[in-house]
């Protein structure tokens, strides 16, 4: 049986949600700037974006 918070937060995820953590980080001079890899600790999800 899975566990109440699991599935609530699996739940926060399908809603869009999501706990994100930063995998990987580059720093670039000039206009490009610095680039985050961030992943979803409940779900999985990546995604990459530019700060």
């Amino acid at each position: 049986m899975p566990n109440l918070l699991n599935v609530l937060g699996r739940l926060l995820c399908w809603l869009g949600l999501h706990d994100y953590r930063v995998v990987d980080r580059t720093f670039e001079f000039g206009l490009g700037g610095d680039t985050e890899k961030l992943q979803c600790r409940r779900c999985g999800r990546t995604i990459i974006r530019n700060t």
